[in-house]
């Protein structure tokens, strides 16, 4: 966490997601507070956001602080167009502008980078990292799809987290901790973290070490009432005795769903000549999540009731590594950029899937599905680009990409020896699939992109990716009576595609203040090779036109947007239309066969406007509102679906909202502070799982306060979050399974310290 100047603390400010905090109190007197703008580098070069011709938030160091942002839960649903699906550690999705679909082992919609380095790492289940904002300079998010610049997985946009970078001119640390009681727990919960900043070689060298742990209490009670053994081998014609189920006493755990974290980085920045700069990071975070994360609303609004948890309790978890080396040359005109990365994610879920069981065989059989997947992934970008103020400016840059995911099934059967797979097979387990590769992917890209300014006020830009991507998919070896016995490896698949992503903007300053621009671009996501089907397949999926390989689905935005700000400084106001023709949707089609395929099933039109706005009204107060909406169908869906034409895309809410107050006040001499409330609205969102299981799932509100007391490097803040205790239902699972519900936190209300020093 960066320090905290008594400047900067006296200066307690409100934004929104885009605009800089007002000049401080020391530095101007405070009738001269004006909004000041952010730096960003969503462009690949150092801009100012307001004159960006893209749709981009910004949430700055100081946003992080004086909200209480600390993940992606916090913050992307402030965020207008985003919305921030939490379903727990390697399951969470990033929905940008409604462009959703399902990421379990399949390409991402929404790309995500820590710094220079790819987080959107494949896994058999697609989750979204979701590292904690701890010494981060700005977290960047950029709506619509990013194509030229980023390339593959941007089709709905990117969502960037900017690292505080090592500073070789002093020494600095930095110190927190926050402990808070939540409500339906009887547990508390902590957070502590630390930050050094090193200088090396004064000026030239420096090493910068951050590292924090979290231990966040649950809230959900697993209440189970008990069961009885269960013979159930009558039923498939067998002898009493042989298929019998233990019997399970009634037992309660409570505060189930606790989630621990740790996270350590460690960036060195190595300023070789003055031309030259390198810099090396480390980053790891681990995250466990110490039950399955939903309630069973049947049993109560913060219940489960499952057997499972008497013999295996259930889980997820993930953790990424990240390896990354940054080498950047300056010319008098032009700038060299070599980016390397080396990530990895390995992720595991503990489930319970003794539904199956009940629903084939009538009987409750303790079954969980231990599922673990480990992704690699290498890239390495180079760019040239031009440096300096001068109308024409050039980029250019070349990509490699390679990616291999591996994955492991594993069930036992706990009512062994009594059970099915040891009558059938003499095993004690229902499925194993061992460890084993399942996809690689290979990508190589060119990117370029030249504006030119004229007559002062226009500028034009456009630009291009161009990409090959090859992929393969294989099939493991496995073994159990659920997948039918024995199962070889089958032949691998592979498939190929490529990419022209073009993008152009006009944009027009007619003052100072003011920026309007006209932009469209083009996203795609890649290709997907399908399982290999049996010959009594394949005239229904070419009926389809599914084949061995599904071809990337591609995006077309087209934006109007303005950038403004008045009243001296003292307002902005950010505002975007947009239409999105979101063409080939790459959508699961069952088969007359039995079998399903992806395939390029549908075309969505996608209309929606953003609106985003911060005033500083008088000396002390200032105010933020955030609002969207989003309209999202079907124009185009091919039988075997489950969706049709007209039909609303599911999976996101159609609106978002947020509004908040912040009131700066001194106390004497050496003490200052703030009061800040936030409200956050998320609309309601419509689900689907079949033709015929739709369901609507409501909209919810949080409201949080936070109270800050400062002096110098020494801050103390009161907090609440989800004042109201809103039970905000962020997922819920498929109706004829139980319609499990996924919860955002109940209320917290808790105190932290922060100290800097130097």
């Amino acid at each position: 966490m960066n320090g905290l100047s008594r400047a900067a603390l006296s200066a307690a400010f409100l934004q929104t997601c885009v605009f800089a905090a007002p000049a401080s109190a020391a530095d101007t007197p405070r009738d001269a507070q004006v909004l000041q703008e952010i730096i960003v580098t969503a462009t690949k070069r150092e801009e100012k956001l307001q004159d960006v011709p893209v749709a981009i938030s910004a949430i700055t160091t100081e946003d992080i602080q004086t909200r209480g942002f600390t993940n992606y839960a916090d913050y992307l649903n402030t965020v207008p167009g985003v919305f921030f699906e939490d379903g727990g550690p390697g399951v969470s999705q990033i929905r940008i502008r409604g462009i959703s679909g399902s990421e379990g082992g399949l390409p991402s919609t929404t790309a995500t980078y820590f710094g220079e380095t790819v987080t959107s790492v494949l896994t058999n289940f697609g989750g979204k990292p979701n590292l904690r904002l701890v010494d981060i300079d700005r977290v960047e998010v950029l709506r619509g799809p990013q194509g030229t610049l980023f390339g593959a997985s941007a089709l709905a946009g990117v969502v960037r987290i900017l690292p505080a970078a090592p500073d070789a001119s002093g020494f600095e640390a930095h110190v927190g901790a926050r402990g808070f009681t939540t409500a339906h727990s009887s547990d508390a919960s902590y957070h502590v973290e630390g930050t050094v900043n090193i200088p090396l070689i004064t000026d030239r060298l420096a090493l910068r070490v951050v590292g924090y742990q979290d231990e966040i209490a649950g809230y959900i009670d697993n209440k189970f009432a008990g069961q009885p053994s269960v013979d159930y081998g009558a039923a498939l014609g067998l002898p009493d005795g042989l298929l019998v189920t233990p019997a399970v006493p009634a037992f309660t755990r409570k505060d189930i769903n606790s989630e621990d974290t740790w996270g350590v980085r460690a960036a060195l920045g190595w300023q070789v000549t003055d031309a030259l700069k390198i810099d090396l990071t480390h980053a790891t975070q681990d995250v466990t999540l110490n039950s399955e994360p939903f309630t069973m609303p049947e049993f109560g609004e913060y219940e489960q009731s499952r057997a499972l948890d008497y013999f295996e309790e259930g889980g997820a978890g993930e953790r990424l590594e990240i390896n990354t080396i940054v080498a950047k040359y300056d010319w008098d005109a032009v700038s060299l950029t070599s980016a390397s990365n080396w990530s990895k994610m390995t992720r595991f879920t503990n489930q319970d899937i003794t539904y199956l069981a009940e629903g084939s065989f009538g009987a409750p059989i303790p079954w969980p599905l231990r599922d673990r997947s480990v992704g690699k992934l290498f890239t390495q970008e180079l760019r040239l680009q031009s440096l300096g103020d001068g109308p024409f400016q050039w980029l250019a840059g070349l990509f490699y990409l390679k990616q291999t995911a591996d994955f492991s099934q594993f069930v036992p059967d706990y009512s062994c020896p009594t059970c099915l797979p040891e009558v059938l097979a003499g095993q004690d387990f229902a499925a194993d699939a061992p460890m084993a590769r399942f996809s690689e992917e290979e990508q190589r890209a060119a990117f370029a992109q030249v504006s030119y300014t004229f007559a002062s006020q226009w500028t034009v830009g456009v630009g291009a990716r161009y990409l090959e991507d090859d992929l393969t998919s294989l099939t493991p070896a496995s073994d159990g009576f659920l997948i039918g016995g024995a199962q070889p490896g089958a032949p691998d698949q592979e498939g190929s595609s490529s990419e022209f992503n073009p993008s152009a903007y006009l944009r027009y300053e007619p003052a100072e203040d003011l920026t309007l621009y006209l932009q469209a671009g083009r996203g795609f996501r890649s290709g997907v090779v399908n399982q290999r089907l049996p010959d009594a397949c394949q005239a229904a999926a070419a009926a389809v036109g599914a084949g061995a390989f599904t071809d990337p689905d591609t995006l077309w935005n087209y934006e109007l947007g303005v950038k403004s700000q008045f009243a001296d400084g003292r307002l902005g106001l950010n505002a975007a239309v947009y239409r999105q023709d979101w063409e080939g949707v790459q959508l699961g089609v069952a088969l007359p066969c039995g079998f399903s395929v992806l395939a390029n099933a549908g075309d969505v039109t996608n209309d929606g406007v953003e609106l985003e706005m911060v005033a500083q009204a008088g000396d002390a107060w200032r105010f933020n509102f955030a609002a969207s909406y989003t309209q999202a169908e079907f124009e185009r869906v091919e039988p075997g679906t489950i969706y049709s034409k007209g039909e609303r895309l599911p999976d996101a809410p159609e609106k978002n909202g947020s509004v908040g107050a912040q009131y700066s006040f001194v106390m004497g001499p050496e003490w200052s502070g703030y009061v800040r409330a936030d409200y956050v609205y998320v609309g309601e969102l419509r689900l689907k799982f079949g033709v015929d299981e739709v369901l609507s799932q409501e909209s919810f509100n949080t409201a949080n306060l936070r109270i800050a007391f400062q002096r110098e490097d020494l801050s103390i803040e009161l907090f609440g979050r989800n004042l109201a205790d809103e039970r905000g239902v962020i997922d819920t699972g498929q109706p004829s399974l139980g319609a499990k519900e996924t919860l955002i936190r109940p209320r917290e209300v808790g105190v932290e310290l922060r100290y800097g020093f130097q």
